[in-house]
């Protein structure tokens, strides 16, 4: 007898869909197959496609607040402009009611763990613990070559980690999450990846997600971020690369010797006239690339499926080739890399994993028909297909009701919380 078991499902095992039940002890796979298993809480699949859950591999959760606030420009203008200004009105408890609307809208539509790099980050972690998600949660700091404000960020950084690493059962890992080349200074830096890796634990930062970015950093240090990251033993294999845009090959090479994850968030890249990134070049030369959404202040959605799509079509257009990319692999990257990323044993549905698993809906008009379900889920998917998410073990979503949280009244409390961000956008 299992704690769970999902019955008769169309799951995607080992890069093929098959029909099998799932059977869950604790927070671990423990058994994929087709003998007949009971459970001590029994879902019926058969009417189901069953997925690794979906890793958001980088997000800024509570910029929920700031969804549709500020449009149309590039990336430096639109933070220095508009949202960093915004900013500093946040409090504590924003960042919190900001976070419980992003893990709604993520649940909801897949996603079973992420990866979030802002401020308040206490209150982003009581979120995460009363969701049921999981997540990998860091303080977003930056130096500015100020060496009074270096100590106060690291230290804020690290007691973070400490507090907060291995919380609720091990669905939050703490990490460390220097912003930027561009905001952080190299020393900084060298500090921020000796502290992790007295740690042992991993660093999220930005690099190279713009052309000014890179031409900033260039003109600064004489060298591009992703060289200067190397220079300074920033790179290695708990060190998580955000955007990544403008790149050459020798760095990408780089990337890849020094066993770098790289987070690719098309939807958030396009909308603020960033780029597109080499994502099927960095796939073929052996570079975990994962997916991200970055923030709902710049997407604006958390939904995953938006970025499976869309990572697919842009590699098809900037390469010329329609098999450039295949739907296996971009399903692989919005789960198992992910996981992979952040050092997680997630994102596959085989025993002895994580019990993160996605329940979807096949009997759906834009699933009708279906030839092949992994061609239904990357080109197809809206994300209100999901119907059950089970997290850690347990089960968080059930016919699309997040059973953990309480959705009227956490909009409710964001459309009240606007009134403040309105009168800075006059």
């Amino acid at each position: 007898m299992f704690d769970l078991v999902v019955k008769d499902g169309l799951c995607f095992v080992d890069g093929e869909f098959v029909k099998a039940n799932v059977g869950v002890e604790g927070n671990q796979i423990a058994y994929v197959g087709r003998e007949d298993v009971r459970g001590e809480l029994e879902i019926d699949a058969r009417e189901k496609i069953v997925i690794p859950g979906l890793f958001n591999a980088h997000t800024h959760l509570a910029m929920t607040l700031f969804r549709g606030y500020a449009e149309d420009l590039p990336l430096k203008e639109w933070l220095e402009n508009k949202i960093w200004k915004v900013e500093k009105l946040l409090t504590a408890r924003d960042v919190y009611w900001g976070s419980l609307l992003g893990i709604l809208e993520m649940l909801k539509s897949g996603t079973t763990a992420f990866s979030d790099l802002y401020m308040f980050m206490d209150e982003v972690a009581k979120a995460v613990g009363e969701s049921g998600i999981r997540a990998v949660l860091s303080y977003g700091m930056a130096d500015r070559g100020d060496e009074d404000k270096a100590k106060k960020e690291l230290k804020i950084g690290t007691d973070f980690v400490r507090n907060w690493d291995n919380a609720f059962n091990g669905r939050i890992r703490a990490v460390f999450g220097p912003h930027a080349p561009y905001t952080c200074t190299p020393d900084f830096l060298v500090r921020v990846k000796e502290k992790a890796r007295e740690l042992n634990t991993h660093v999220h930062i930005h690099v190279s997600e713009t052309r000014w970015e890179v031409e900033y950093v260039r003109e600064r240090y004489g060298k591009t971020p992703v060289r200067l990251l190397e220079d300074i033993g920033f790179l290695d294999e708990k060190t998580v690369l955000a955007h990544v845009v403008w790149i050459d090959d020798e760095e990408m090479r780089i990337l890849r010797d020094k066993k770098v994850s790289v987070v690719h968030c098309p939807i958030s890249n396009l909308k603020l006239a960033s780029g597109i990134a080499r994502v099927k070049e960095m796939h073929d030369l052996g570079i975990n690339v994962c997916l991200g959404t970055d923030g709902a202040s710049s997407n604006n959605t958390y939904n995953l499926f938006e970025e499976i799509k869309m990572t697919s079509l842009l590699q098809k257009v900037t390469t010329g080739r329609a098999d450039a990319l295949k739907a296996k692999e971009v399903l692989r990257m919005a789960t198992e890399n992910g996981y992979k990323a952040y050092g997680l044993k997630g994102g596959k549905i085989e025993r002895g994993y994580l019990a993160d698993l996605v329940l979807i809906d096949r009997r759906k008009p834009n699933f009708c028909p279906t030839y092949d379900p992994i061609n239904s889920l990357v080109y197809a998917s809206y994300g209100c297909e999901v119907t059950h998410v089970v997290v850690d073990g347990e089960l968080v979503v059930e016919d699309g009701i997040v059973l953990t949280l309480d959705e009227d009244r956490i909009i409710d409390k964001v459309e009240g919380l606007k009134e403040k961000f309105i009168l800075e956008r006059t």
